[in-house]
Parts: structure tokens; C-alpha cells; sequence
């Protein structure tokens, strides 16, 4: 499994720098940190009260608070943090990397914890969650059948993000001509995601949305 996150992230973040502008302007880079390993949770805040440390400098970190419109209506915005690794941490935004390798296809989705409706200061994975992640990723073609994902808990970061891990085995691969993701309906807090799938001799990329949730490999 960790060699798994090592190089997917490596893949994620490679794979994006160099085919994502064929994508048009909607697409982005990847909010993910390269070469790192889940650790124990820790709390958001320090025992006394005080702030963590990647916020003290108030420069390290900016949120976006819902406001009121004109009529007194309030509306939510992605609360975005930056910390000083220079990655971002946007609620509703996830990154998912698809490599063939050795005959399988896998997968990998990088998400904030929030994403899946769970509480990023418990930092776990709660088991209706775990129930629901067979079905988040349904492939065309191939004649493949899934494994059971694995999911993982990191807050290297300074925030809390879930790391899944997919996989399949499929009698042909290559034959596999597209990735659905399924959760949009699911887990509502999932509004965008940035996709990528690397193969032998193709490279694709796309910006997931619930009106557009599929990722052509062909």
C-alpha cells in the first residue's frame, strides 16, 4: 500500500503538468503532495486553544466563510487552505489517477476527509463510508472484477485527507474504454475532480463533475 501512494502520487502529479493543458482551461493541477505516508491524526488545534502551527503566521493559511447576498440569503463557499508545502486542501475538490500496470488497472483518489461527509477532526473512515466505496468507480469494458478498496487517513498535510486506493483485475485491460465515477449522488460534498489515466500508449485527462462524471481511457 505505500508504495502504492508513493508512486501514485508521483504519477498524479507528473501526469497533470504534462498533459492537463490538452483539457482546456477547466482542468487544474492536482492537490496532493508527492512521496508521503498516512500518519496518526492529530487534533486541529493545540492542547491550550491556540492555533496550529501552519496557521500562526496568518499567511500560511486563508479560508472562504459563507456570506449573505443581497437578499439575506447565506451560501457556503469551498473553504480552501494553503499551507507552507505550497498544496491545497479544497473541500468538494478530489484528485484520481488511473495506471495499467502487470495486467491491472488501479486507482488512486486523494480527497479531504470532508468530501465523504465525515469529520476531519475524527480523521477515520466510518464503516457506512467503507460500505460505499465498491461502488464509487463502475469501468466499460475489459470484463474486470473489482477488489476491495482501501482506504487510508493522512494528515501529513496539516489537514485531513482520505486516500483511497482501487483496483481491478480484467481479463483485457486494454480494452477497458472508461472510468464512471459513481459518488457524485452518493457524497454530495464531491463537486469536482480532477482525473488523469496513464497507459502504455495514451494519456488522458478530465475535470469530473456530477453532469460529466466519466473519464475516457481510449
Amino acid at each position: 500500500m505505500t508504495d502504492f501512494l508513493r508512486s501514485s502520487r508521483f504519477l498524479l502529479a507528473g501526469a497533470m503538468l504534462g498533459i492537463v493543458a490538452s483539457c482546456g482551461p477547466g482542468a487544474s493541477a492536482p492537490a496532493s503532495d508527492a512521496g508521503v505516508e498516512p500518519q496518526e491524526v492529530v487534533p486541529s488545534a493545540a492542547a491550550d486553544g491556540s492555533a496550529p502551527a501552519d496557521q500562526a503566521d496568518g499567511g500560511s493559511e486563508s479560508e472562504v466563510h459563507a456570506h449573505e447576498d443581497g437578499e439575506g440569503h447565506e451560501h457556503d463557499y469551498d473553504e480552501v487552505h494553503e499551507h507552507a508545502g505550497g498544496t491545497a486542501h479544497v473541500h468538494g475538490i478530489a484528485d484520481l489517477a488511473f495506471v495499467v500496470e502487470n495486467g491491472r488497472l488501479t486507482a488512486e483518489m486523494i480527497s479531504p476527509l470532508a468530501n465523504f461527509g465525515l469529520s476531519e477532526a475524527d480523521g477515520v473512515f466510518t464503516q457506512d463510508v467503507i460500505s460505499a466505496l465498491p461502488s464509487l468507480i463502475e469501468l466499460s469494458g475489459g470484463n474486470c472484477s473489482a477488489e476491495a478498496p482501501v482506504g487510508e487517513v493522512d494528515t501529513s498535510s496539516g489537514h485531513t485527507d482520505g486516500q483511497v486506493e482501487f483496483s481491478w483485475v480484467c481479463e483485457n485491460p486494454n480494452a477497458v474504454t472508461a472510468a464512471r465515477f459513481t459518488g457524485f449522488g452518493t457524497f454530495p460534498g464531491f463537486e469536482t475532480i480532477n482525473a488523469v489515466f496513464v497507459g502504455d500508449t495514451v494519456q488522458k485527462a478530465a475535470e469530473l463533475t456530477p453532469s460529466s462524471p466519466e473519464l475516457s481511457l481510449k
